[in-house]
Protein backbone atom coordinates (compact mmCIF):
# COMPACT_ATOMS: atom_id res chain seq x y z
CA UNK A 1 0.00 0.00 0.00
CA UNK A 2 2.37 2.08 0.76
CA UNK A 3 4.98 1.30 -2.10
CA UNK A 4 1.60 2.03 -4.33
CA UNK A 5 0.87 5.38 -2.61
CA UNK A 6 4.38 6.59 -3.24
CA UNK A 7 4.96 6.01 -6.60
CA UNK A 8 1.56 7.46 -7.97
CA UNK A 9 2.29 11.31 -5.38
CA UNK A 10 5.96 10.91 -7.18
CA UNK A 11 4.63 10.69 -10.18
CA UNK A 12 2.36 13.41 -10.15
CA UNK A 13 5.46 15.46 -8.28
CA UNK A 14 7.39 14.32 -11.12
CA UNK A 15 5.27 16.40 -13.72
CA UNK A 16 5.09 19.67 -11.48
CA UNK A 17 8.76 19.46 -11.18
CA UNK A 18 8.85 19.15 -14.94
CA UNK A 19 6.82 22.32 -15.59
CA UNK A 20 8.80 23.92 -12.88
CA UNK A 21 12.11 23.05 -14.81
CA UNK A 22 11.16 23.60 -18.12
CA UNK A 23 9.60 27.34 -17.33
CA UNK A 24 12.97 27.79 -15.40
CA UNK A 25 14.43 27.65 -18.75
CA UNK A 26 12.21 29.12 -21.22
CA UNK A 27 11.49 31.87 -19.89
CA UNK A 28 14.73 33.68 -19.14
CA UNK A 29 15.13 32.97 -22.98
CA UNK A 30 11.70 34.69 -24.58
CA UNK A 31 9.67 36.03 -22.31
CA UNK A 32 10.65 39.16 -20.27
CA UNK A 33 7.11 40.24 -18.86
CA UNK A 34 6.08 38.84 -15.84
CA UNK A 35 2.73 38.65 -16.53
CA UNK A 36 3.09 36.64 -19.40
CA UNK A 37 5.96 34.55 -17.37
CA UNK A 38 3.23 33.34 -15.34
CA UNK A 39 0.77 32.31 -17.65
CA UNK A 40 3.46 30.15 -19.42
CA UNK A 41 3.53 28.37 -16.05
CA UNK A 42 0.17 27.64 -15.97
CA UNK A 43 0.13 27.11 -19.60
CA UNK A 44 3.23 24.39 -19.19
CA UNK A 45 0.74 22.40 -15.84
CA UNK A 46 -1.43 22.50 -17.99
CA UNK A 47 -0.15 20.45 -20.88
CA UNK A 48 2.09 18.05 -18.70
CA UNK A 49 -1.53 17.17 -17.26
CA UNK A 50 -2.59 16.08 -20.41
CA UNK A 51 0.28 13.80 -20.97
CA UNK A 52 -0.52 12.93 -16.98
CA UNK A 53 -4.08 11.98 -18.10
CA UNK A 54 -3.27 9.74 -20.96
CA UNK A 55 0.09 8.07 -20.03
CA UNK A 56 -0.38 7.49 -16.09
CA UNK A 57 -2.15 4.71 -14.09
CA UNK A 58 -4.44 7.03 -12.60
CA UNK A 59 -5.58 6.47 -8.71
CA UNK A 60 -8.82 8.55 -7.94
CA UNK A 61 -7.58 8.98 -4.61
CA UNK A 62 -4.06 10.32 -5.47
CA UNK A 63 -5.64 12.86 -8.17
CA UNK A 64 -8.22 14.53 -5.62
CA UNK A 65 -5.90 14.35 -2.97
CA UNK A 66 -2.55 15.25 -3.87
CA UNK A 67 -2.49 16.28 -7.46
CA UNK A 68 -4.97 18.67 -7.69
CA UNK A 69 -4.23 20.90 -4.54
CA UNK A 70 -0.40 20.47 -4.58
CA UNK A 71 -0.52 21.74 -8.46
CA UNK A 72 -3.27 24.38 -7.38
CA UNK A 73 -1.32 25.77 -4.19
CA UNK A 74 1.71 25.59 -5.99
CA UNK A 75 0.37 27.65 -9.46
CA UNK A 76 -1.09 30.47 -6.49
CA UNK A 77 1.69 31.02 -4.46
CA UNK A 78 4.08 31.20 -7.43
CA UNK A 79 2.18 32.43 -11.12
CA UNK A 80 -0.98 34.13 -9.67
CA UNK A 81 -4.75 34.53 -9.63
CA UNK A 82 -4.94 34.02 -13.39
CA UNK A 83 -2.92 30.61 -14.19
CA UNK A 84 -4.28 29.51 -11.15
CA UNK A 85 -7.43 29.74 -12.47
CA UNK A 86 -6.46 27.85 -15.87
CA UNK A 87 -4.78 25.58 -13.62
CA UNK A 88 -8.05 24.41 -11.91
CA UNK A 89 -10.81 24.82 -14.95
CA UNK A 90 -8.24 22.20 -16.28
CA UNK A 91 -7.67 19.85 -13.14
CA UNK A 92 -11.24 19.30 -12.68
CA UNK A 93 -11.82 18.98 -16.24
CA UNK A 94 -10.12 15.80 -15.79
CA UNK A 95 -12.35 14.85 -12.19
CA UNK A 96 -15.61 14.84 -14.50
CA UNK A 97 -14.34 13.66 -18.00
CA UNK A 98 -11.20 11.45 -16.88
CA UNK A 99 -11.93 10.42 -13.64
CA UNK A 100 -15.56 10.63 -14.23
CA UNK A 101 -16.52 10.26 -10.22
CA UNK A 102 -15.09 12.05 -7.02
CA UNK A 103 -15.46 15.46 -8.83
CA UNK A 104 -18.12 17.03 -6.63
CA UNK A 105 -16.08 17.35 -3.54
CA UNK A 106 -12.74 18.22 -5.34
CA UNK A 107 -14.26 21.20 -7.31
CA UNK A 108 -15.64 22.63 -4.67
CA UNK A 109 -12.94 22.10 -2.21
CA UNK A 110 -10.66 23.65 -4.94
CA UNK A 111 -13.07 26.36 -5.90
CA UNK A 112 -12.95 27.31 -2.38
CA UNK A 113 -9.24 27.88 -1.93
CA UNK A 114 -9.50 29.45 -5.35
CA UNK A 115 -11.79 32.48 -4.10
CA UNK A 116 -10.16 32.68 -1.13
CA UNK A 117 -6.56 33.55 -2.79
CA UNK A 118 -7.94 36.29 -5.47
CA UNK A 119 -8.69 38.21 -2.34
CA UNK A 120 -5.02 37.88 -1.15
CA UNK A 121 -2.85 37.90 -4.44
CA UNK A 122 -1.25 40.96 -4.08
CA UNK A 123 0.52 39.82 -0.77
CA UNK A 124 1.34 36.52 -1.58
CA UNK A 125 4.23 37.34 -3.77
CA UNK A 126 5.83 40.04 -1.23
CA UNK A 127 6.15 36.86 1.42
CA UNK A 128 8.84 35.26 2.28
CA UNK A 129 9.69 31.30 2.79
CA UNK A 130 8.43 30.75 6.13
CA UNK A 131 4.83 32.80 5.13
CA UNK A 132 4.74 31.30 2.43
CA UNK A 133 4.79 27.65 3.63
CA UNK A 134 2.62 28.44 6.60
CA UNK A 135 0.15 30.14 3.91
CA UNK A 136 0.43 26.81 1.28
CA UNK A 137 -0.04 24.56 4.17
CA UNK A 138 -3.30 26.42 5.47
CA UNK A 139 -4.67 26.19 1.48
CA UNK A 140 -4.00 22.63 1.90
CA UNK A 141 -5.33 22.46 5.38
CA UNK A 142 -8.82 24.18 4.11
CA UNK A 143 -8.70 21.51 0.78
CA UNK A 144 -8.47 18.56 2.95
CA UNK A 145 -10.96 19.49 5.62
CA UNK A 146 -13.73 20.46 3.22
CA UNK A 147 -12.86 17.70 0.60
CA UNK A 148 -13.29 15.25 3.83
CA UNK A 149 -16.75 17.14 4.87
CA UNK A 150 -18.32 16.84 1.00
CA UNK A 151 -17.17 13.24 0.35
CA UNK A 152 -19.44 11.10 2.21
CA UNK A 153 -17.61 7.76 1.13
CA UNK A 154 -13.95 9.54 2.67
CA UNK A 155 -16.05 9.46 6.17
CA UNK A 156 -17.21 6.20 5.80
CA UNK A 157 -14.22 4.89 3.49
CA UNK A 158 -11.75 6.38 5.96
CA UNK A 159 -8.60 4.19 6.38
CA UNK A 160 -4.55 3.91 6.30
CA UNK A 161 -4.30 4.72 2.28
CA UNK A 162 -6.31 8.47 2.45
CA UNK A 163 -4.26 8.77 5.90
CA UNK A 164 -0.78 8.35 3.97
CA UNK A 165 -2.35 10.15 1.06
CA UNK A 166 -2.74 13.20 2.66
CA UNK A 167 0.36 13.34 4.96
CA UNK A 168 2.50 12.90 2.07
CA UNK A 169 0.88 15.45 -0.21
CA UNK A 170 1.54 17.49 3.00
CA UNK A 171 5.30 16.33 2.52
CA UNK A 172 5.28 17.45 -0.64
CA UNK A 173 3.97 21.05 -0.64
CA UNK A 174 6.79 21.80 1.74
CA UNK A 175 9.37 20.26 -0.96
CA UNK A 176 7.64 21.76 -3.81
CA UNK A 177 7.24 25.33 -2.00
CA UNK A 178 10.89 25.02 -0.63
CA UNK A 179 12.74 24.31 -4.20
CA UNK A 180 10.56 26.63 -5.96
CA UNK A 181 11.04 29.08 -3.55
CA UNK A 182 14.55 29.51 -4.07
CA UNK A 183 15.02 28.68 -7.40
CA UNK A 184 12.49 32.51 -8.12
CA UNK A 185 15.20 33.63 -5.40
CA UNK A 186 17.61 32.75 -7.65
CA UNK A 187 16.09 34.10 -10.61
CA UNK A 188 15.51 37.20 -8.92
CA UNK A 189 19.89 37.46 -7.92
CA UNK A 190 20.51 37.11 -11.95
CA UNK A 191 18.18 39.42 -12.94
CA UNK A 192 20.13 41.82 -10.40
CA UNK A 193 23.52 40.88 -12.11
CA UNK A 194 22.60 41.57 -15.05
CA UNK A 195 21.22 45.24 -14.30
CA UNK A 196 24.54 45.76 -12.66
CA UNK A 197 26.13 44.52 -15.66
CA UNK A 198 24.05 46.78 -18.06
CA UNK A 199 25.15 50.02 -15.72
CA UNK A 200 28.60 48.93 -15.51
CA UNK A 201 28.76 48.24 -19.40
CA UNK A 202 26.91 52.19 -19.59
CA UNK A 203 29.69 53.26 -17.58
CA UNK A 204 32.56 51.22 -19.45
CA UNK A 205 31.15 52.95 -22.74
CA UNK A 206 30.81 56.24 -21.25
CA UNK A 207 34.64 56.56 -20.33
CA UNK A 208 35.74 54.92 -23.86
CA UNK A 209 34.05 57.83 -25.67
CA UNK A 210 35.37 60.47 -23.39
CA UNK A 211 38.83 58.56 -24.14
CA UNK A 212 38.42 58.66 -27.92
CA UNK A 213 37.50 61.80 -27.96
CA UNK A 214 39.93 63.60 -25.95
CA UNK A 215 42.57 61.74 -29.32
CA UNK A 216 41.03 64.72 -31.80
CA UNK A 217 40.20 67.00 -29.83
CA UNK A 218 43.96 67.54 -28.68
CA UNK A 219 45.16 67.77 -32.21
CA UNK A 220 42.13 70.26 -33.08
CA UNK A 221 43.78 72.55 -30.19
CA UNK A 222 47.38 71.92 -31.86
CA UNK A 223 46.19 73.17 -34.93
CA UNK A 224 44.58 76.18 -33.13
CA UNK A 225 47.54 76.99 -31.45
CA UNK A 226 49.73 77.03 -34.91
CA UNK A 227 46.74 79.25 -36.61
CA UNK A 228 47.52 81.40 -33.59
CA UNK A 229 51.17 81.95 -35.23
CA UNK A 230 51.86 85.88 -36.35
CA UNK A 231 52.36 85.83 -40.26
CA UNK A 232 51.74 82.43 -40.85
CA UNK A 233 51.57 82.14 -44.88
CA UNK A 234 48.09 81.52 -45.98
CA UNK A 235 48.97 78.58 -47.64
CA UNK A 236 49.22 77.10 -43.80
CA UNK A 237 46.76 78.47 -42.74
CA UNK A 238 44.25 76.52 -45.05
CA UNK A 239 46.10 73.33 -44.51
CA UNK A 240 45.70 73.98 -40.12
CA UNK A 241 41.72 74.49 -40.55
CA UNK A 242 41.68 71.75 -43.00
CA UNK A 243 43.38 69.19 -40.70
CA UNK A 244 41.24 70.87 -37.58
CA UNK A 245 37.86 70.41 -39.31
CA UNK A 246 39.12 67.05 -39.80
CA UNK A 247 39.56 66.21 -36.38
CA UNK A 248 36.12 67.43 -35.75
CA UNK A 249 35.01 65.15 -38.60
CA UNK A 250 36.94 62.54 -36.58
CA UNK A 251 35.68 63.22 -32.96
CA UNK A 252 31.58 63.13 -34.86
CA UNK A 253 32.56 59.89 -36.61
CA UNK A 254 33.63 57.93 -33.04
CA UNK A 255 30.66 59.93 -31.44
CA UNK A 256 28.19 57.98 -33.96
CA UNK A 257 30.28 54.74 -33.95
CA UNK A 258 29.52 54.75 -30.41
CA UNK A 259 26.38 55.35 -30.65
CA UNK A 260 25.40 52.82 -32.88
CA UNK A 261 27.40 50.58 -30.78
CA UNK A 262 24.67 47.90 -30.33
CA UNK A 263 23.81 47.32 -33.71
CA UNK A 264 25.71 44.61 -35.45
CA UNK A 265 28.83 45.22 -37.63
CA UNK A 266 27.44 45.09 -41.39
CA UNK A 267 31.20 43.66 -41.94
CA UNK A 268 32.16 46.38 -44.42
CA UNK A 269 35.65 45.88 -45.37
CA UNK A 270 38.25 47.73 -48.46
CA UNK A 271 41.57 47.41 -49.34
CA UNK A 272 43.65 49.82 -47.42
CA UNK A 273 47.35 50.79 -48.07
CA UNK A 274 49.30 51.02 -44.58
CA UNK A 275 51.71 53.28 -45.99
CA UNK A 276 49.11 55.80 -47.06
CA UNK A 277 47.01 55.00 -44.02
CA UNK A 278 50.32 55.66 -41.45
CA UNK A 279 51.25 58.87 -43.73
CA UNK A 280 47.51 60.32 -42.69
CA UNK A 281 48.27 59.66 -38.99
CA UNK A 282 51.60 61.10 -39.18
CA UNK A 283 49.89 64.42 -40.28
CA UNK A 284 47.39 64.26 -37.44
CA UNK A 285 49.57 63.61 -34.53
CA UNK A 286 52.03 65.26 -35.65
CA UNK A 287 51.72 68.94 -33.61
CA UNK A 288 50.59 66.60 -30.64
CA UNK A 289 54.80 65.17 -30.76
CA UNK A 290 55.85 68.46 -31.57
CA UNK A 291 54.73 69.90 -28.91
CA UNK A 292 56.04 66.68 -26.51
CA UNK A 293 59.66 67.03 -28.40
CA UNK A 294 59.14 64.03 -30.03
CA UNK A 295 60.49 63.23 -33.48
CA UNK A 296 58.55 60.41 -35.68
CA UNK A 297 60.28 58.93 -38.48
CA UNK A 298 59.15 56.05 -40.63
CA UNK A 299 60.44 53.82 -42.50
CA UNK A 300 59.22 51.36 -45.02
CA UNK A 301 61.42 48.44 -45.86
CA UNK A 302 59.92 47.55 -49.22
CA UNK A 303 58.70 50.07 -52.05
CA UNK A 304 55.46 47.85 -53.00
CA UNK A 305 51.88 49.28 -51.52
CA UNK A 306 50.70 46.96 -48.37
CA UNK A 307 47.65 46.02 -48.86
CA UNK A 308 45.10 44.69 -46.12
CA UNK A 309 41.44 44.64 -45.40
CA UNK A 310 40.03 46.78 -43.31
CA UNK A 311 38.33 49.68 -42.31
CA UNK A 312 40.35 53.36 -43.06
CA UNK A 313 38.78 55.09 -39.85
CA UNK A 314 39.40 52.60 -37.91
CA UNK A 315 42.64 51.52 -38.44
CA UNK A 316 43.76 55.16 -38.02
CA UNK A 317 42.05 55.48 -34.68
CA UNK A 318 44.39 52.46 -33.58
CA UNK A 319 47.40 53.92 -34.75
CA UNK A 320 46.23 57.40 -33.48
CA UNK A 321 46.17 56.03 -29.68
CA UNK A 322 49.23 53.72 -29.92
CA UNK A 323 51.53 56.43 -31.03
CA UNK A 324 49.96 59.09 -28.89
CA UNK A 325 50.46 55.99 -25.80
CA UNK A 326 53.94 56.31 -26.83
CA UNK A 327 54.44 59.80 -27.04
CA UNK A 328 52.99 60.09 -23.93
CA UNK A 329 55.52 57.37 -22.45
CA UNK A 330 58.25 60.32 -23.13
CA UNK A 331 57.90 63.23 -20.89
CA UNK A 332 61.19 64.91 -21.99
CA UNK A 333 60.76 64.21 -26.01
CA UNK A 334 62.63 61.41 -27.53
CA UNK A 335 61.96 59.63 -30.91
CA UNK A 336 59.42 57.35 -32.62
CA UNK A 337 60.32 55.07 -35.34
CA UNK A 338 57.39 53.45 -37.60
CA UNK A 339 58.13 50.49 -39.29
CA UNK A 340 56.64 48.39 -42.10
CA UNK A 341 57.27 45.32 -43.64
CA UNK A 342 56.15 42.85 -45.78
CA UNK A 343 56.03 39.23 -44.40
CA UNK A 344 55.28 35.68 -45.83
CA UNK A 345 52.43 35.46 -43.55
CA UNK A 346 50.67 38.89 -43.81
CA UNK A 347 52.14 42.52 -43.02
CA UNK A 348 53.71 44.13 -40.01
CA UNK A 349 53.59 47.52 -38.41
CA UNK A 350 55.71 48.62 -35.55
CA UNK A 351 55.95 51.44 -33.55
CA UNK A 352 58.89 51.73 -31.50
CA UNK A 353 59.71 54.65 -28.85
CA UNK A 354 62.80 55.50 -26.70
CA UNK A 355 60.24 56.22 -23.83
CA UNK A 356 60.23 54.97 -19.81
CA UNK A 357 58.98 50.75 -21.00
CA UNK A 358 57.09 48.89 -18.58
CA UNK A 359 57.59 46.07 -16.47
CA UNK A 360 56.84 42.50 -17.12
CA UNK A 361 53.97 42.92 -14.99
CA UNK A 362 52.70 45.77 -16.83
CA UNK A 363 53.48 44.09 -20.21
CA UNK A 364 50.99 41.33 -18.95
CA UNK A 365 48.60 43.40 -17.52
CA UNK A 366 48.06 45.31 -20.79
CA UNK A 367 44.06 44.90 -22.80
CA UNK A 368 42.16 44.91 -19.06
CA UNK A 369 39.70 47.00 -19.31
CA UNK A 370 40.54 49.92 -16.86
CA UNK A 371 44.21 49.15 -16.39
CA UNK A 372 46.03 51.79 -17.14
CA UNK A 373 49.52 53.73 -16.66
CA UNK A 374 48.63 57.06 -17.26
CA UNK A 375 47.50 59.55 -14.30
CA UNK A 376 44.44 60.48 -16.35
CA UNK A 377 44.03 57.24 -18.20
CA UNK A 378 40.82 55.49 -18.33
CA UNK A 379 42.48 52.15 -19.30
CA UNK A 380 40.23 51.50 -22.03
CA UNK A 381 41.61 53.16 -25.17
CA UNK A 382 43.93 49.94 -26.03
CA UNK A 383 40.89 47.34 -25.22
CA UNK A 384 39.47 49.56 -28.35
CA UNK A 385 42.49 49.11 -30.20
CA UNK A 386 42.76 45.66 -29.79
CA UNK A 387 39.10 45.04 -30.37
CA UNK A 388 39.44 46.55 -33.83
CA UNK A 389 42.87 44.64 -34.71
CA UNK A 390 41.01 41.23 -34.02
CA UNK A 391 38.26 42.24 -36.20
CA UNK A 392 40.61 43.41 -38.76
CA UNK A 393 42.27 39.63 -38.62
CA UNK A 394 45.30 41.12 -36.78
CA UNK A 395 47.27 40.54 -33.81
CA UNK A 396 49.08 42.87 -31.72
CA UNK A 397 52.12 42.18 -29.12
CA UNK A 398 54.03 44.10 -26.78
CA UNK A 399 57.73 44.08 -25.73
CA UNK A 400 59.46 46.53 -23.66
CA UNK A 401 62.30 46.95 -21.35
CA UNK A 402 62.24 49.77 -18.37
CA UNK A 403 63.83 53.31 -19.13
CA UNK A 404 65.10 51.86 -22.70
CA UNK A 405 61.33 51.85 -24.07
CA UNK A 406 58.79 50.11 -25.78
CA UNK A 407 57.96 48.16 -29.27
CA UNK A 408 54.47 47.64 -30.40
CA UNK A 409 54.10 45.00 -33.28
CA UNK A 410 50.63 44.85 -35.50
CA UNK A 411 50.86 41.37 -37.83
CA UNK A 412 47.93 41.37 -40.40
CA UNK A 413 47.77 38.08 -41.59
CA UNK A 414 46.58 37.96 -45.35
CA UNK A 415 44.02 34.74 -46.14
Amino acid sequence: MLHSIISHELHGLFYLMSATLIHQVLTPLFIYKEQHRNLLFGILLIILLIFYWNYEDIDPFIYSLHFLPLSLTTVILFAGFIPAAMTWISFNIGCIFVLHYYWQPALLSSAFILLGSYYIRKKVNQLNLKYKLTYALALLVVYEVLYALLASYIQSYFSMYVLYTILFTFISLVLITFLIFHMKKHELHRQRIIAIEKDRMIGQLAATISHEIRNPLTSIRGFLQLLDQKELPLHDQKRYIELALSGVDQANTIINDYLNYAKPSNGLQEQLDIKEELEATLRFITPLATDHQVNIEIIHETDDPLFILGESKKLRQCLMNLVKNAIESMPDGGHIVLRTCKLPDGVQISITDTGVGMSKSQLDSLGMPFYTTKEQGTGLGLVVVMSIIKMMNGKISFSSVLNQGTQCSILFQQK
